[in-house]
């Protein structure tokens, strides 16, 4: 019988994961770094597994009282069942993606990624039910929850029980690695390192259509600058001398680790001759297809044409492409047409 403290207490501790999960997941998509957070991430994954025994006996008991004359009830039993589907979904394909069960690609009805993608693709999708369900069903825990010797040992055993899951999950998925695939702190797979183009692509379904021809190709740096001014494709090739060694990490559960060959975005920052009010700069790629950045973290871009010695090929974002070192693939914005201060 789980008493109104227990109830409080446990769907308190919920609401807490989700929200650690939630707000760690989202930085991860941005940034790779600090693993620490990663790590924060699963640990937070695995003490939510820890407490569905608990969960399922609340949502039990709730449901055994059966559907009555109020909508909102109704409505809000279907947005609960909705929400614990998706989340045992997600904490499924986790796992098998993390111990490498199954194919590399999941399909749910008509569509295929990687367990990875699917794992932030239906968490994002969820995000709208969960803030509906804390709304109706906000816990409303209190001090006596989660103060006394009894209620510091359930917490001394929950968060050692949580710890422990994590450390034999990742203990058996680092044994696993020796028969496919490393794994990155992010969880990404190894895929085609110093292969040039031969490593893979992830593209957005409006992107990638349109060839861009050399020959009349131009790059333009424009915005809050002195002298705004605009380079070819020789032009590009001629200022092609810097080499940088760079794992592109995308979230759709691959990682590849090559040398580029480039322009420092500085260089034509400084030949641009900011102008006392630049604060930042868009990268702008075919289709308008954009991504933002500080003017500190400009000074790590480099603006590629060549990958591991080849000449980028079209899918991989010929004739420019950018390499964003401490961001996820989806800032390293390819077919680049525009250098824009603002």
């Amino acid at each position: 019988m789980i008493n109104s403290s227990n109830l409080r207490f446990i769907n308190a501790l919920i609401l807490i994961l989700f929200c650690i999960l939630g707000l760690s997941g989202l930085y991860g998509l941005v940034w790779p770094f600090p693993s620490s957070l990663f790590e924060i991430h699963r640990i937070a994954g695995w003490a939510l597994v820890v407490l569905i025994p608990w969960k399922s006996a609340i949502a039990l008991r709730s449901l055994s009282r059966g559907l009555d004359s109020r909508v909102r009830r109704s409505v809000m039993i279907f947005v609960s069942i909705l929400l614990t589907l998706a989340t045992v979904t997600i904490l499924i394909i986790v796992v098998m993606w993390t111990w490498q069960i199954g194919d590399y690609y999941v399909w749910i009805g008509s569509y295929a990624y990687s367990g990875i993608g699917w794992h932030w693709g239906i968490a994002v999708g969820l995000a709208p039910l969960f803030i509906i369900h804390v709304w109706q069903r906000w816990p409303r825990p209190k001090k006596a929850d989660f103060t006394g010797r009894r209620q510091a040992l359930k917490l001394m055993g929950f968060g050692t029980a949580a710890l422990v899951s994590w450390g034999v999950a990742e203990t058996f998925a680092k044994h696993i690695e020796g028969t496919g695939a490393q794994r990155r702190f992010t969880g990404s797979r190894e895929e085609g390192s110093f292969a040039g183009n031969a490593h893979p692509v992830t593209t957005a379904p409006d992107q990638g259509k349109l060839k861009l021809d050399p020959d009349t190709w131009a790059l333009r740096i424009t915005g809050v600058l002195t002298t705004p001014f605009t380079i070819t494709y020789a032009d590009a090739l001629s200022f092609s001398t810097s080499e940088m060694t760079a794992t592109l990490d995308c979230t759709g559960g691959w990682y590849t680790v090559q040398t580029w060959r480039g322009i420092p975005l500085t260089e034509l920052l400084a030949q641009a001759q900011l102008r006392p009010e630049a604060i930042g700069i868009i990268l702008r790629g075919v289709m308008d297809y954009t991504a933002p950045f500080t003017l500190a973290q400009a000074e790590e871009i480099l603006l590629a044409t060549h990958v591991s010695g080849e000449v980028l090929n079209h899918v991989h974002g010929f004739p420019l492409r950018a390499v964003v070192p401490s961001r996820r693939g989806w800032h390293w914005v390819k077919w680049l047409t525009e250098i824009e201060v603002i």
